[in-house]
């Protein structure tokens, strides 16, 4: 067995452990876990400043807070790694939002459209959110040089969220950084990005591989808000990036200290070449600000899945008919759809709306109710013929009504030759057929 495949295999063991541990009640707490590091810093102290280059440390620590005030050295095994906490009460309000609405959902509802049994029963409370800042997009070289997790907790028996920032102030902080990170993850029962799975967590799983680590990102389940978001809102606004969401769902705006994402591994290899964090303060507030909008982006998604809202845009009702009409739900589309047929649609989606709904009376067999909608579908419509000849057939082989499935089809072919349509080629010969056989069917023989 290969010296990787040993310490993989150690890995898992200990992980196991762990787990089992974990499910007897026997774990360390978010809290503890801070003030067992604390006392840890304490031992450290005395040893570090009698050490060369104490002076240049302190100085350091001095800069790093000036950079995000309250960050201290925590130390592992491995060596420090640099982490700063921040604590918001769970009453404050980020946007539109409280922090503590998201406490009123359940992780359960993700399984409508993510197939994790594990996810049952489960609750906000136990789960971590999870952001990275990155020194770049894409390569072997490529590390998360600023992990930012946040999670529930009770702090004086009142609940709060903490937002915690693990720093590498330099690359040698990396294993350091993984190990904290490992020790909090055993902790949660599930795990919340936004573009996680694709980016995120695929990078963390090469970086703990790299340092020889295992990792547990497989042995929780995994919510990425990212899927959900190009359901619900793409049709409104078009980028569902989630500085775009924050600005036309959440009602967020971002202050100046803010920094855009492309600039921020420039800002970290600025750092490392010259030893100045100032300018990384406002890294830190963009990491922070990313963590306190997915706890209200999942608030938002989630209360559009459970269907709680009655607020809702016509476009996102919509949109969330045709997703779950998507996920089989049949019921709870046909109630979206049609709410959305009532509203303000704009033209094009409100008769992919009809089209949808009338699919969906006609699959479950209700033809009848869905002649009001191919009806107002077709008498809204300029350019589609579709709404015509499902009532030509409806009324030819359903109700035996040969005039009036003459009568659709030869509107039909009016709106052809009236609007140029496209594909006139097509249709047309299709429709002056079925014309041509039904009037046969008229003529007696």
């Amino acid at each position: 067995m290969s010296f990787q495949g040993g310490a993989l295999k150690i890995g898992l063991m200990k992980r196991d452990l762990q787990q089992k541990l974990r499910k007897l009640g026997v774990t360390r707490g978010a809290r503890k876990l801070i003030e067992a590091n604390s006392a840890r810093e304490s031992d450290f102290s005395s040893a570090r400043d009698q050490a060369p280059g104490s002076r240049q440390m302190r100085e350091l620590l001095g800069q790093l807070d000036q950079m995000a005030p309250g960050g201290k050295l925590e130390h592992t095994i491995d060596g420090p790694c640099f982490v700063v906490d921040k604590v918001y009460p769970v009453s404050h309000v980020h946007g539109s939002h409280r922090l503590s609405d998201l406490l009123e959902h359940t992780p359960e509802t993700a399984m409508l459209f993510q197939e994790d049994e594990r996810i049952a029963g489960q609750s906000f409370r136990d789960f971590l959110f999870l952001d990275t800042e990155t020194t770049g997009l894409m390569g072997a070289g490529v590390l998360a040089f600023l992990v930012g997790v946040a999670f529930f907790d009770r702090s004086e028996s009142a609940d709060v969220l903490i937002v915690r920032q693990y720093f590498l102030r330099d690359h040698g902080d990396e294993k350091a950084m993984l190990r904290l990170l490992d020790e909090l993850l055993v902790q949660k029962s599930g795990l919340v990005t936004f573009n996680g799975q694709t980016f995120d967590i695929p990078l963390l799983k090469k970086r703990f591989l790299m340092n020889r680590l295992p990792d547990r990102f497989e042995d929780i389940p995994h919510i990425d808000l990212l899927r959900p978001a190009r359901r619900l809102w793409r049709n409104r606004f078009g980028s569902v990036a989630l500085g775009n969401l924050e600005k036309e769902l959440l009602g967020i705006r971002r202050s100046e200290e803010d920094v855009p994402g492309w600039l921020i591994p420039t800002l970290y290899n600025d750092f490392l070449r010259s030893g100045d964090p100032r300018e990384l303060r406002r890294v830190f507030y963009h990491n922070q600000f990313d963590m306190l909008s997915m706890v209200t982006l999942a608030h938002e998604e989630f209360r559009m899945l459970a269907n709680t809202g009655h607020d809702v845009d016509p476009v996102d009702l919509f949109s969330l008919g045709k997703w779950q009409l998507d996920l089989g739900m049949a019921g709870e589309a046909e109630q979206s759809l049609r709410r959305a047929a009532e509203t303000d649609l704009p033209l094009e989606l409100y008769h992919q709306c009809l089209r949808r709904l009338g699919l969906l009376l006609k699959r479950n067999d209700r033809r009848d109710e869905a002649v009001a909608v191919w009806e107002q579908w077709a008498a809204t419509t300029f350019d589609d013929i579709e709404a015509f000849e499902e009532l030509a057939k409806y009324y030819e082989w359903h109700q035996h009504d040969l005039e009036l499935a003459v009568l659709w089809t030869e509107r039909a072919i009016d709106l052809i030759n009236k609007n140029s349509l496209r594909n006139v080629n097509l249709y047309l010969p299709q429709l002056e057929h079925r014309l041509q056989r039904l009037k046969r069917k008229l003529t007696p023989s």
